[in-house]
């Protein structure tokens, strides 16, 4: 079985969907003050309902990881443990409140598409994110917006 690892572009758009998840609902709780713990209350459901709940649902996936048809498995290939996802979550979400998002920059540079696009928390957590639904070049459904125009005139 031949797994091709996803770019780093939908392994950050699907954290970008789940963070807007998780945004869209501190938004909407702003004007909530009454009682003083639901504003908070809310905000840590969406934090968990958004971030870790996916993965009981659907082993190795979040909703972002779902709509760009991604999966974080185990280094060997096969499904990963729970327990190892949510502290693979955990760790990755800590380290980038703490470093106000440098954390994500030091990610782009770690990648190297022939290690098989593994992020540091992956190595920490044995694990990497392989793509369900590889990109079919030239078929009917190709557009060509996958691809700079320099590369279409040299056939990629």
């Amino acid at each position: 079985m031949i797994t091709l690892v996803p770019s780093f572009e939908k392994i950050i758009k699907s954290f970008a969907i789940d963070t807007s998840g998780v945004m869209l609902v501190v938004l909407l709780s702003i004007p909530m003050s009454d009682p003083p713990y639901l504003r908070g209350a809310l905000i840590g459901a969406a934090f968990i309902g958004f971030y870790f709940f996916p993965y009981f649902l659907s082993n190795g996936q979040t909703f972002g990881k779902r709509v760009e048809k991604i999966k974080v498995v185990d280094a060997s290939g096969v499904d990963a443990r729970i327990w190892r996802l949510l502290l693979r979550q955990l760790f990755m979400l800590v380290a980038s409140i703490i470093t106000f998002g440098i954390y994500f920059i030091v990610c782009f540079f770690f990648l190297n598409e022939k290690k098989g696009n593994r992020l540091p928390h992956d190595y920490i957590f044995r694990t990497r994110i392989i793509d369900i639904d590889p990109p079919k070049r030239g078929t009917r459904g190709d557009d060509g917006f996958n691809s700079t125009d320099s590369m279409r005139k040299r056939g990629f």
